[in-house]
């Protein structure tokens, strides 16, 4: 079976939830991809937007893309006919791999998270997911940061370390289950000349010492270390500044939790996702901004109704 063929399918390719879904010529068509995609609320942030918006001849989409079909699936399958694209994992990397153009982000960082055509017909790339830690942590008061810490490795932790430093931190304390997956965090603050305190991960509570902290661990490891704080006791624990934590569904999130019971200011990841699409949709309608506060709260209704159909 053709690339085009397996990806038309309602489980992997041509999505079947969007308006529109013909390719009309006149049509502008964008699209979220990655494996899985199927929970995403990229769709429902951009519509959203479109709608506010007034924007009539745009659709937005999301296509089951797996690790090494991004090339294929732009030059085969539906994406042949995108002119943008919302990059979830595990493509960022592939993105960033196949562009022409790169903005300066995703340059420092080797990832992205958006796609945008080219007249040519090549891609630029470019990553707001820096962005959208910066916007949250600022939005729940994160202003002038001297000290960020990062719990956590991998390409969020990476964009969460960016974001600190473009916060103002100068000293950013580490910590992961794996040391060694901490060794591009700890080049990139360097390269950048901004202190790194490794903090063993017995210790990982001393990430809350921060004034500004980012949890980018997944839901099995957060509750690890959620439940390990609150036997610890919770009189014991630091109190950042503001912490975002990067998960969002089912919320209060297991270190959020923790965290707003010692009395620390949280954000969470979903407002992260919020303030990264509003860019997406300034680039890929070329608009000057586009309603963050109309996108977040149809987000927030659409978990609303999934956890009710649970």
């Amino acid at each position: 079976m053709g690339e085009l063929a397996r990806m038309s399918g309602t489980d992997g390719g041509q999505a079947t939830d969007g308006p529109d879904a013909s390719g009309t010529a006149d049509v502008r068509r964008f699209a979220v991809i990655g494996s899985p995609v199927g929970h995403s609320l990229s769709p429902v942030l951009h519509r959203a937007a479109y709608e506010e918006l007034g924007i009539t001849d745009a659709v937005y989409e999301r296509h089951e893309v797996a690790a090494g079909e991004l090339p294929a699936f732009l030059a085969e399958g539906p994406g042949r006919i995108l002119q943008g694209l919302s990059v979830t994992m595990p493509g960022k990397p592939e993105a960033f791999a196949l562009a022409a153009e790169r903005d300066e982000t995703s340059t420092a960082l080797g990832v992205s998270n958006t796609l945008l055509r080219r007249p040519d017909g090549s891609w630029r790339a470019e990553n707001h997911d820096v962005h959208g830690i910066v916007r949250a942590l600022h939005d729940h008061g994160a202003g002038a940061v001297v000290t960020g810490g990062v719990l956590g490795s991998g390409a969020t932790a990476l964009s969460a370390m960016a974001a600190l430093i473009e916060l103002g931190a100068d000293t950013v304390l580490l910590t992961a289950r794996s040391p060694e997956k901490l060794a591009p965090l700890v080049a990139f603050a360097r390269d950048r000349e901004v202190e790194i305190v490794l903090v063993p991960w017995t210790e990982h509570h001393r990430v809350l010492t921060a004034d500004a902290a980012v949890s980018a661990l997944a839901a099995p490891g957060a509750r690890a270390v959620a439940e390990e704080w609150t036997a610890r006791g919770l009189d014991s624990l630091p109190v950042p500044g503001v912490l975002l934590d990067v998960l969002y569904d089912p919320w209060p999130a297991p270190i959020g939790a923790v965290v707003e019971q010692v009395g620390g200011e949280v954000a969470d990841g979903l407002e992260m996702l919020a303030h990264q699409a509003e860019m997406q949709v300034r680039s890929m309608l070329g608009v000057p901004s586009a309603p963050v506060r109309t996108m977040l709260a149809a987000a927030r209704e659409e978990l609303a109704r999934r956890r009710a159909d649970a």
